[in-house]
């Protein structure tokens, strides 16, 4: 290397001469370094010393270098470095700088060179075809849609993660599908995707500006990979809880049938299933505007909840049970004091079957309590036999309820 080069980071840490100097602790090629460090200016001078940091932190891993066997084991040493990216600080934009955590995705650069790293990200750039079970939109599994519109299903034998062609780390699972940016995320490129959840089931997003998203069960929600837009916005069919990643100059904008809520950070749960013939949002903290088809707006406080009926314009707001309104994330469902008849939307969704009642009598029964998760559908009904005098038959994925 020459004084008067430019220096990047990535060029300092293919260097055997720099980092056997480093290493060292300064005793070999050390005059030599010395002198360049003290040439060196602006953004060299600035690269020079967090290339400096970078090789001192590997260093201070001790790493047994006898497992380091293959180029496999370097890719998932930095898929595991951009993971651990994703329990950050959320209120901050996740974007991953490459020049700072690339080393440590080989954490071998003391006797790797990073062009082989180089190598395999990019051969490893590639679709979604390689890594989720592909699939139709009529599935008893979660799906994925693709702004190819193609879709994916992810199953509880899903685990996979990879970089995609766009500069996105995806990491996908059974439980949870992450969108992560590094340095080399393409802010022109918009992937759309449509994220589709079926009955007796749930999952979580965590979208590229590090917005968390917890969807329920009979929901679909259609999101873009970008965080480079003047609005984030969303479009929901059933029920999300919604945490926001907090953006002054992006606002986040929940569409639904019947309303919009515009938010900049806050978290808040939104119903929009058509059997329930409304949509309601329900704010746990900060503040969201709310607004209906013809553009009349009302701004919540937390606690507030707003219901819009179908084919109706009127916001009705009113003060909310919150505990009730996000007990299915925590695989509850809580009832008050209502009608049976009221609860068959919510009872459909959670065991994914359809509840049908037989006469008038068992309509206007009314409950108080909680269901979990855990207690199957046999267990809820034998509650109500034992309990209510309730009897049920079942037939395929409908249930009817009668009094004898």
């Amino acid at each position: 290397m020459k004084q008067n080069q430019n220096y990047s980071i990535n060029e300092l840490l293919s260097n055997d001469d720099f980092i056997a100097w480093i290493t060292s602790n300064n005793e070999k090629h050390n005059h030599y370094w010395v002198n360049i460090k003290k040439e060196l200016k602006g953004e060299n001078k600035s690269n020079f010393k967090k290339a400096i940091v970078i090789i001192k932190k590997i260093k201070s891993l001790n790493l047994d270098h006898s497992h380091i066997k293959s180029p496999e084991f370097i890719q998932q040493q930095y898929i595991t470095l951009l993971e651990s990216k994703t329990t950050s600080n959320k209120l901050q934009p996740k974007v991953i700088q490459w020049s700072k955590i690339l080393p440590y995705a080989a954490a071998v650069v003391l006797l790797i060179s990073l062009s082989s790293l180089f190598y395999y990200y990019n051969a490893d750039k590639n679709s979604f075809d390689q890594h989720l079970v592909e699939g139709t939109d009529i599935s008893s599994e979660i799906i994925l849609q693709t702004s190819d519109n193609v879709f994916y299903e992810i199953t509880e034998n899903t685990n996979n993660k990879w970089l995609s062609n766009n500069g996105v780390f995806i990491s996908v699972d059974a439980d949870k599908i992450s969108f992560v940016a590094t340095d080399d995320v393409d802010l022109e490129e918009v992937n759309n995707y449509k994220l589709i959840i079926p009955k007796g089931k749930k999952y979580h997003l965590k979208m590229l500006d590090g917005t968390d998203v917890e969807l329920n069960a009979n929901t679909s929600l259609k999101f873009s990979n970008t965080i480079f837009t003047k609005n984030r916005e969303v479009e929901l069919y059933g029920e999300a809880f919604f945490d926001v990643s907090h953006n002054q100059n992006s606002p986040f904008i929940v569409s639904t049938s019947t309303i919009q809520i515009e938010v900049l950070g806050t978290e808040f749960n939104v119903s929009n299933y058509k059997e329930n013939d409304f949509v309601r949002t329900t704010l746990i903290d900060g503040s969201v505007k709310v607004s209906n088809a013809i553009g009349e707006e009302i701004k919540l406080q937390p606690g507030e909840q707003a219901t819009i009926y179908n084919n109706q314009n009127e916001i009705l707001v009113q003060q909310s049970d919150v505990q009730q309104a996000v007990a299915w994330m925590a695989g509850r469902l809580i009832f008050n004091d209502e009608k049976l008849e009221s609860l068959i939307p919510r009872l459909n969704q959670w065991y994914g079957v359809n509840f049908i009642l037989i006469g008038d009598e068992i309509k206007k029964m009314r409950f108080t309590g909680t269901l979990k998760k855990e207690n199957d559908l046999i267990y809820f009904l034998q509650m109500l036999k034992y309990t209510e005098g309730i009897s049920y038959e079942i037939n395929n994925e409908q249930v009817r309820l009668f009094v004898n």
